[in-house]
């Protein structure tokens, strides 16, 4: 009888281990199916949240964005001294990209744009012609031919000022303006560096003409609002809305305070009248 019992026993321990292992492997799994349908759910709403505009210019500019904003914002934020320096900065920022794009532009509408040779005008005139004759003629490649100093110094500086035109540093596009606060305007040099490179780039992107007059367009005008943005949420001390009789109910205590503080400075001290205790109401 006793072997019975532990055989009973001995069998509802398994039974219940085999319950506690199904109910676990349930939980697991229901956990896991949890988090897949977690990750599918944001993995739609970040494919929801990319939309796409009919035109090209303003998605390359939407990337832009996401990219530059963060940094001016982190450096408009530093100037808290006082506002003409975030005037400043403000003014040097959306000059500097003015001038940065417009060398850009123009070269895009002479056909000679590096990078996409094929846009480059390839008809020479009769003049032209001759030159590029006269340069095979030439041949300065020829190990005998010794070019003249005067020569090799003009064709550096040619080839300097072509890089510049092609890759405009930041320096080399930051004018300072006149009257604009110093401070203001260093702070957006530093910050202009950090982001000349990619609004270049992603304007260098764009063949189409209505592309990069949207794209130059609304790059101004959002530069302008985020400004905007920026300097209201530096104004985190708003004034409290008040009322003519707020302000007159608030200058007759401080009168009485005042006179009551004068009063006591014999040693007395001013008496409170007592407050009438209102009676209980009957229940």
């Amino acid at each position: 009888m006793n072997q019975i019992n532990q055989l009973r026993e001995y069998i509802r321990n398994i039974l219940r281990a085999e319950k506690k292992r199904q109910k676990k492997q349930a939980h697991n799994d229901f956990m896991n199916e949890h988090r897949l349908r977690r990750e599918i759910r944001k993995i739609i709403k970040e494919a929801d949240d990319v939309i796409s505009h009919e035109s090209t210019g303003i998605n390359v500019l939407a990337d832009l964005l996401e990219t530059i904003v963060p940094i001016l914002k982190s450096y408009y934020k530093k100037l808290g001294t006082d506002v003409e320096q975030r005037k400043s900065f403000r003014a040097h920022i959306i000059k500097s990209v003015q001038n940065l794009l417009s060398p850009v532009a123009i070269m895009f509408k002479a056909g000679g744009f590096a990078g996409k040779p094929e846009e480059a005008n390839t008809e020479l005139n009769e003049e032209e012609v001759e030159e590029e004759i006269k340069v095979d003629v030439k041949n300065p490649d020829d190990p005998a031919f010794i070019p003249l100093k005067a020569d090799r110094e003009a064709e550096k500086e040619a080839e300097k000022e072509q890089q510049v035109a092609k890759d405009p540093k930041a320096e080399d596009v930051f004018v300072p303006i006149a009257g604009e606060d110093e401070t203001g305007r260093n702070i957006a040099l530093q910050s202009f560096k950090r982001v000349e490179k990619q609004i270049r780039e992603a304007y260098s992107l764009l063949a189409n003409e209505e592309d990069r007059e949207l794209f130059y367009d609304y790059l101004i005008t959002n530069l302008k609002l985020y400004f905007d943005k920026f300097e209201d949420e530096l104004q985190v001390s708003v004034p409290e809305p008040t009322t003519p009789e707020y302000e007159e109910e608030k200058a007759r205590k401080e009168a009485e305070l005042t006179a009551g503080l004068a009063g006591g400075e014999e040693g007395t001290v001013p008496e409170t009248p007592e407050e009438e205790v209102p009676e209980e109401p009957l229940a």
